[in-house]
């Protein structure tokens, strides 16, 4: 059945950032006074699961750390802000080939989607980093962790643009980086292609 939306799902399905992510929490947790520090081997364990903030609540439960939400909330915060300001300085590059699928998607009339349960600061850097060459105003619809209950492997953010778009499942095809945002995608009923980054590919 032909295609008519293409979407991309996490931010790393369009750009290599996990690990300016996963130095920014190293950074954060250490001004917070914490002693956890997040290896290339490690940080891919972490992305098993899905959501910063559920990995600092489930490995302050593991440690005994008793981290409250606010804490927990704060550390979030300051790693998305030491992420955002390096993925914007460092002039982070598309990954291979998703300008040239995404403008052959347009040529050819299909919607574009990106379909994040990232926070807004997140969308905002990357997009405004990749303006010149992938710009916002080429996407039909953007998503974010803001707009959405649940956050992957849920299927709702898949869910919430197909409505936006009017758009059945079977008319689009996903494009994701990890197990479980595949899993999002394919819950939700979406042909899906998993191209996993350098710290997902051992998933």
């Amino acid at each position: 059945m032909p295609k008519t939306a293409l979407l991309f799902g996490s931010i790393g399905a369009i750009a290599e950032t996990s690990d300016i992510q996963r130095r920014a929490y190293n950074t954060a947790m250490h001004e917070a006074g914490l002693g956890w520090v997040w290896d290339r081997d490690v940080y891919a364990e972490l992305l098993e699961q899905s959501g910063g903030k559920d990995r600092l609540a489930t490995l302050s439960a593991a440690t005994g750390a008793g981290l409250t939400q606010v804490q927990i909330d704060a550390i979030h915060a300051r790693k998305t802000e030491l992420a955002c300001a390096e993925i914007v300085a460092s002039g982070v590059r598309p990954r291979p080939g998703v300008v040239e699928l995404a403008q052959q998607a347009k040529k050819r009339g299909l919607k574009l989607g990106f379909v994040t349960t990232t926070y807004a600061p997140n969308i905002d850097a990357i997009l405004a980093t990749l303006d010149v060459t992938l710009p916002r105003s080429a996407f039909d619809y953007v998503g974010g962790r803001e707009a959405v209950a649940a956050g992957k492997p849920a299927p709702e953010a898949y869910l919430t643009a197909l409505t936006t778009l009017g758009i059945a499942a079977s008319k689009a095809l996903a494009i994701e980086d990890t197990a479980l945002s595949v899993m999002s995608a394919k819950r939700a009923g979406i042909t899906t292609v998993a191209t996993p980054g350098a710290i997902t590919h051992g998933q």
